[in-house]
């Protein structure tokens, strides 16, 4: 079950509203600099078809998720798992908060990977809806027969 959607311009209002200029790392000073022009919202329309629309609790937004992925990786951290104990976890609460998550509220190591999967799987889901095989040709001992 996917949460309400949340436009780009609300997320930089929420950053701006929830980040105090004290806690920002010198080295990742630029993060959300970069992560303001980045619109990530249209990512919502893709995954439509990879989350259940009646079952489960809210999961994170997908465009949060993905978001979470590209500071990390602006940040130089490539493993997912490193990323949530020491970065999404800190105290300071940075991470989570460029991340558009509430520090208190983060993706556990185990969310990171499955929405991975579920990446991996967008592919398949709209092939299966939308793309047409190829009918085989018949030899014409088939076609005779």
């Amino acid at each position: 079950m996917l949460p309400n959607i949340r436009s780009h311009k609300e997320y930089i209002d929420f950053v701006k509203q929830n980040l105090n200029d004290d806690i920002i790392p010198k080295a990742h000073e630029d993060v959300f600099d970069k992560l303001k022009l980045l619109d990530l919202t249209p990512i919502r329309l893709l995954a439509l078809h990879i989350y259940s629309s009646r079952n489960g609790r809210p999961a994170f937004a997908p465009e949060d998720m993905m978001r979470t992925y590209i500071a990390m990786a602006l940040c130089g951290i490539t493993s997912p798992t490193k990323w949530v104990n020491k970065y999404l976890k800190d105290k300071s609460g940075f991470y989570a908060i460029i991340s558009g998550f509430m520090p208190d509220d983060i993706p556990s190591v185990g969310c990171m990977y499955e929405f991975t999967n579920r990446l991996l799987d967008i592919p398949k889901y709209l092939k299966e809806d939308h793309i047409q095989h190829k009918r085989k040709r018949l030899t014409k001992t088939q076609k005779n027969s």
